[in-house]
């Protein structure tokens, strides 16, 4: 399995400084965008990511990461023009929306510059998803093992299933797990038949006390 940080932030500022932190250890990052209304929460929108990185870029030591973006919006299309616009300033690989918003058309209209997937909240199931959408449309798929919005909330281990369908449904992208993946979360994933892709630890990383022991523990699990 892979590891892509989940990085989930109320500033520009604080964003920048939880990536200088973590890049030492990867390369690869998910930001999250949170718009209030979707969501509850309110993290740092793109407007302000562009606005500052335009001011203070990221240094040359950093030009080799990759960031996706998780979009916990109701107004994906207007985040995801701005993302274009942040393209210039940083490598973006993934960007992605919300099945529950039901974006029509699917697939989106392909984007040379990054792919566009779905995200599965807890409540969504996949046999909805295989029947709303061509499966092989889909270039990756993230499954939400918490209520989404806000980090620490509980894991839900019966959201892990979703993998297994997906894979016997055919799905042959990858998939990634994204809610409080942890120490005592990982040893749950490593037991399944159908283990996802990618996974996205958050405040285990972000917020970490001891973040080169967290890191030495992903490492052995993963």
């Amino acid at each position: 399995m892979q590891i892509c940080p989940s990085i989930l932030e109320p500033t520009a500022e604080s964003l920048v400084k939880t990536i200088n932190k973590l890049s030492p250890y990867y390369n690869y990052f998910q930001i999250d965008i949170a718009d209030g209304i979707y969501v509850a929460n309110k993290t740092v929108q793109i407007d302000e990511i562009i606005n500052f990185l335009s001011s203070y870029p990221l240094p040359p030591t950093t030009y080799h990461l990759t960031f996706d973006f998780h979009l916990m919006v109701k107004d994906y299309e207007t985040e995801i023009k701005k993302l274009e616009r942040l393209r210039n300033l940083i490598n973006i690989k993934n960007i992605f929306i919300h099945f529950s918003v039901f974006p029509k058309p699917y697939p989106l209209i392909p984007n040379p510059s990054f792919n566009i997937g779905l995200t599965l909240n807890p409540q969504d199931q996949v046999a909805d998803l295989a029947g709303r959408y061509a499966l092989d449309t889909i270039p990756c798929l993230q499954i939400m093992s918490v209520v989404p919005g806000v980090q620490g909330n509980p894991f839900l281990p019966e959201t892990l299933i979703k993998i297994e369908q997906l894979r016997v449904l055919g799905y042959k992208s990858k998939i990634f797990l994204d809610g409080a993946v942890n120490a005592k979360t990982i040893p749950v994933i490593n037991k399944l038949k159908y283990k996802p892709d990618v996974i996205c630890p958050g405040s285990f990383l972000a917020k970490a006390i001891d973040l080169e022991k967290n890191v030495d523990y992903l490492n052995k699990l993963t």
